[in-house]
């Protein structure tokens, strides 16, 4: 029912009960005029509700098209800049992509595929742009020996990367961490006091007595015929090791999340390693199309909780003469005056993040 036709019913409703009130007559000469006067309050009525109607209708229409000329603007404006950055430029050859997505749509199902057939086209380096993103693709072993190895510094830089923004508390782990002082500093640390051949050493009782507990099982299970996985018991061993010099004790899978180390684990490879748009295209990165932002959030504040449990227990229970493992090597870091390594809480936290992913 228009809203038009609602009022003219109210008015009549409502010159009827008035009609009713003062006790008039319906055929009386007072009677019509009660009539004409509440027809013409209704012809106002209706005529002030069609012109809101249409100035409202006006104004939509108005602001639907203000909408999608200010969207043709800013396509032209991206397509206008992308062609000035690139004019004076020499460039390898490569497709030319459309305005916006670049050459996204070439990439398909295979990627690796699409690549390979791209190259044997434009050649062994070639150009596209993966959305804003320009790219360079090298698909021969002498032309990645140049890229690699003859000017690797150039080319040693890591692009932004909205995953290890959350999972690698912004790119600070050496695996996303941008080539610079801190990337130095961090690998010279894990070198040096993590990674050293004599620490290494001081953690072989730690290993031998984990080697006994797997030969024991083993020689227990041989006493009562039991098969015996051992592929799941040699990884199970080094995760054990790994995981007690990285954090002074073996973690059981419930002590991480109720769905398990291997589970999240898995998840996180996998978010990882996922196209996400918001790479390719910084200025939609924060409407999360995809919803990868909600799951890589929620699996950080996982890892968040995780790390900081096992903090807590380090610096409320530190023994004397107990060999330190990364944990305690990095929080002496952190409280040392002369930290030469600029060793903060979310650097720890990555580094932490990096040993655990290798050793699960």
């Amino acid at each position: 029912m228009s809203r038009s036709i609602l009022i003219t019913q109210l008015v009549k409703v409502r010159s009827k009960q008035q009609i009713n009130n003062n006790n008039i007559e319906p055929t009386s000469p007072v009677c019509f005029s009660f009539r004409l006067r509440f027809l013409s309050h209704n012809i106002q009525v209706n005529k002030r509700v069609e012109i809101l109607y249409t100035s409202r209708t006006a104004s939509y229409r108005i602001t639907s098209m203000a909408w999608i000329w200010a969207s043709l603007a800013f396509v032209a404006l991206i397509f206008l800049l992308q062609w000035l950055s690139t004019k004076n430029k020499r460039l390898p050859p490569g497709p030319r992509g459309f305005p916006i997505f670049g050459s996204l749509h070439l990439l398909g199902k295979f990627p690796h595929r699409a690549l390979h057939q791209l190259a044997q086209k434009y050649g062994p380096i070639m150009h596209l742009r993966l959305g804003l993103v320009p790219t360079i693709v090298v698909s021969s072993p002498e032309a990645a020996e140049l890229f690699l190895k003859t000017h690797d510094l150039v080319f040693a830089g890591r692009p932004p990367h909205e995953a290890a923004r959350y999972i690698s508390y912004g790119q600070k782990g050496m695996a996303f961490a941008q080539y610079g002082s801190y990337w130095r500093n961090m690998r010279k640390m894990c070198t040096v006091e993590l990674l050293s051949s004599l620490k290494i050493t001081s953690f072989k009782p730690m290993r031998m007595e984990e080697l006994d507990l797997l030969i024991k099982y083993i020689q227990e299970a041989a006493q009562e015929r039991v098969a015996v996985d051992m592929s799941a018991k040699v990884s199970s061993l080094s995760a054990d090791m790994s995981c007690r010099m990285v954090f002074g004790k073996k973690y059981v899978d419930e002590d991480l999340d109720e769905r398990g180390f291997k589970s999240v684990m898995q998840e996180v490879m996998h978010l990882t390693a996922a196209p996400h748009l918001g790479d390719y295209i910084p200025q939609i990165a924060a409407l999360d199309l995809q919803g990868l932002t909600k799951r890589m959030n929620a699996i950080s504040k996982v890892f968040d909780v995780f790390l900081d449990k096992i903090i807590d227990e380090h610096v409320q229970y530190q023994e004397k003469g107990k060999n330190k493992d990364f944990v305690d090597v990095m929080l002496s870091l952190m409280k040392s005056e002369e930290n030469e390594y600029l060793v903060d809480q979310g650097c720890m936290k990555a580094t932490m993040l990096v040993n655990e992913h290798f050793i699960f």
